[in-house]
């Protein structure tokens, strides 16, 4: 849904060192974890985010379901807005997979709240191997991992195949969103008489969702759950020029 920043960026970012990467790993284990907002003691998990700046998360209150489109269970609990937003870009185009953890175990949270039945299989929408090459990971793989790990659910990577490079869906209107992404995914085993979880990191309109868990149907899903971070506004998903960097401040006393 979003575009990629250009290869530069993401070949910058693959320069830092295996060193540097297995220190952060090491130092997020040995040491007590610190919101990734305002530095404060985060919440017992562990998660790297306090109380105080959870409280400020924009809840989404539109209890619509998202149009034409049936869904067993909807988990959206957050609009696109700041922090959201933010933490969202990061993850996105700066590389901080950080951020998956808090949004991810976060959105398993908040799907145990509504309580059962619970899904047999949790599958993130995929990215086209040329953007998961350009961007080196798939945020929403990201996102379901954490997800499924706080539920013990079972999480399939690659149930779901990108068949073809759509345009970016922040680029259309909404009437021309739906034939953007028709036909543009594949099923990669049978998910026969599953309940099965589709996760995303952001929805519009919900065409991009609504193809995937059509394919999902198609491959014998008895149910289809939607778990998505946050639902946001028409053109709110535009991504910032590339010289950009998303600052992420903490909210004011």
């Amino acid at each position: 849904m979003f575009a990629s920043f250009p290869d530069a960026v993401n070949l910058a970012r693959r320069k830092k060192s295996t060193w540097n990467r297995a220190c952060v790993a090491l130092e997020s284990l040995l040491a007590p974890p610190l919101c990734v907002l305002c530095d404060r003691p985060g919440l017992p998990g562990p998660l790297d985010l306090c109380a105080g700046c959870l409280a400020t998360f924009p809840r989404h209150e539109n209890d619509d379901p998202l149009p034409g489109h049936a869904y067993a269970q909807v988990c959206c609990p957050w609009r696109f807005a700041f922090p959201i937003d933010a933490l969202v870009r990061a993850l996105k185009f700066h590389g901080e997979r950080c951020h998956a953890r808090v949004l991810g175990t976060l959105l398993g949270r908040e799907r145990a709240a509504l309580g059962p039945p619970w899904p047999g299989l949790v599958v993130p929408v995929p990215l086209h191997p040329l953007r998961l090459r350009a961007r080196g990971y798939n945020q929403a793989a990201e996102l379901a991992a954490f997800a499924a790990r706080e539920l013990g659910a079972r999480l399939d990577r690659h149930a779901l195949r990108r068949t073809r490079a759509t345009r970016e869906q922040s680029s259309l209107r909404s009437y021309a969103r739906g034939a953007n992404v028709r036909g543009a995914f594949a099923a990669a085993r049978s998910c026969a008489g599953l309940r099965v979880a589709l996760v995303d990191d952001v929805v519009t309109t919900g065409s991009t969702v609504a193809a995937a868990a059509a394919t999902l149907r198609a491959s014998g899903a008895a149910a289809i759950e939607l778990w998505v971070v946050a639902r946001a506004a028409r053109h709110a998903l535009r991504p910032p020029a590339a010289c950009d960097q998303v600052m992420i401040a903490p909210p004011l006393p």
